[in-house]
């Protein structure tokens, strides 16, 4: 009996036994990845913005009355920061908190010298850990914890509690709270707590190249307000959109101050109404 021949149609495919269905997991785990990627990005709201600069750059924003400090606050970690000292003995002093930024140092030397104008008023303040020359890494409970050295780094300098405001501006303003707290605990209260472009809290995608896979580094305030007894001002540009007004409303209301609301300005360009 003749042997039946099945013709082969032309959109017929033929299988591949060499493609392992191991190969083909791998192959599709590959052409995920740059989606992953992507989404666990845009998970965070926010990001460390960190720009590395020499400590010969920070350096060369020593003038005008400005200097370098270089301050230990742990084990193999120094923050870099600048200082401007007042010239009478008992000026006030302000120690601020800054926001994230690629090139922190330099443009809040700017905004503090615009601040101060010609009043003699002492300025200081720090790179966070991994900003600029500073080194470590940025995490809430790091940034939190660096704040005390530099406040004892002011009384180092001759000021005294009554005479050092605290001021925190974005980020910063999260952390500032949390050291007046401390310092209102302790019975050592600062003159005041100025807390500017605000709101209830700060998510930001944690450090490293594998960040984005992490949950957000979260910055808040709300949970030492009511110990926070020195005097508080808190000022929000109506037109910011990176932090919405509303959330600056309501940590007015849990700090128990009124908001004060700078009519039409928006996160960065605050500052002349200040």
């Amino acid at each position: 009996m003749p042997r039946k021949i099945t013709p082969r149609g032309r959109g017929e495919v033929r299988s591949l036994p060499f493609v392992k269905p191991r190969l083909l997991l791998t192959l599709g785990a590959l052409a995920a990845l740059p989606i992953a990627w992507i989404v666990a990005g845009r998970m965070h709201r926010f990001a460390y913005w960190i720009g590395r600069h020499s400590l010969a750059e920070v350096e060369a924003l020593a003038t005008g009355g400005w200097a370098v400090d270089r301050l230990a606050v742990a084990d193999g970690i120094e923050l870099v920061g600048l200082v401007r000292r007042p010239k009478a003995a008992d000026a006030r002093w302000i120690l601020f908190v800054p926001g994230n930024s690629a090139w922190l140092l330099q443009g809040f030397r700017s905004v503090l010298d615009g601040l101060r104008g010609d009043d003699d008023v002492g300025l200081a303040v720090w790179a966070y850990r991994g900003f600029d020359a500073s080194g470590g890494t940025p995490s809430p409970a790091a940034l939190r914890r660096d704040l005390r050295p530099q406040w004892r780094r002011l009384l180092e300098l001759g000021a005294t509690p009554d005479r050092i405001e605290i001021w925190g501006y974005s980020l910063g303003s999260m952390l500032a709270p949390h050291l007046a707290a401390e310092l209102c605990d302790a019975g050592t209260p600062p003159a005041r707590l100025v807390l500017l472009a605000t709101g209830l809290q700060i998510p930001v995608r944690p450090f490293g190249t594998f960040g984005r896979f992490r949950k957000s580094d979260v910055y808040e305030c709300l949970s030492v307000a009511e110990r926070v007894t020195c005097p508080v001002t808190i000022a929000h540009g109506t037109a910011d959109d990176t932090l919405p007004i509303d959330g600056a409303r309501e940590l007015a209301r849990r700090f128990g101050v009124p908001l004060r609301e700078l009519k039409g300005y928006g996160h960065a360009d605050l500052w002349p109404a200040i």
